[in-house]
């Protein structure tokens, strides 16, 4: 890996591990199947626990496994193979797109902790709906890049992780481009 890519992975991990300053401006940009949250409780559940329309479990599930080339073409191709990041995040996948710029675009997808976890984590964030799941979202600049990251919860205990860092990125643009990954990696999860 290069020393960028080093500190783009290195830039994520941080902003996995850390309350960020920076967050996404306003919603998600709408798409089908995506809604903001509203902050009023449900009688359903706790006001505090995350929607998850049907529960998927994460045994089993190899992290590169999450995303395909296919899911990725909107972004571009492979600039390398796909590989597990487990010693930066645990059950992790990187993915280094060709998208026209010189250092590409990194992806990761991974096999993450509770969602409830992150939430507290990253204040700043904020919530959107995907499929029926809640997912937290924010973004960070470091440096020249843009590092954001979307927790989906899938269980009561694990959620998936999609985190995508671009020089020069625009977040709600960014937000936008990984709403289909996630749809892909939930996708891809068995029920519980």
């Amino acid at each position: 890996m290069t020393s960028s890519r080093t500190a783009l992975v290195t830039a994520l991990a941080l902003l996995l591990s850390a309350g960020c300053s920076y967050s996404v401006n306003g919603d998600a940009l709408p798409q089908a199947g995506v809604t903001p949250t509203t902050s009023s409780p449900t009688q359903d559940a706790p006001s505090d626990a995350p929607k998850i329309a049907k529960a998927r479990t994460v045994a089993g599930v190899e992290p590169c496994g999450l995303l395909t080339a296919d899911d990725l073409k909107a972004i571009g191709p492979y600039k390398k193979e796909p590989a597990r990041k487990d010693d930066v995040i645990q059950e992790s996948c990187q993915y280094v797109l060709d998208d026209g710029s010189a250092k590409g675009r990194t992806v990761i997808a991974a096999l993450y902790q509770k969602y409830e976890q992150v939430r507290t984590r990253q204040e700043k964030g904020h919530e959107v709906v995907v499929e029926g799941h809640s997912t937290w979202v924010l973004c960070e600049q470091s440096g020249s890049e843009m590092a954001c990251t979307a927790t989906l919860a899938v269980n009561a205990n694990r959620s998936v992780l999609v985190a995508m860092a671009q020089p020069g990125g625009v977040p709600e643009r960014m937000v936008a481009a990984m709403q289909p990954l996630l749809k892909a990696a939930l996708s891809r999860l068995p029920a519980a």
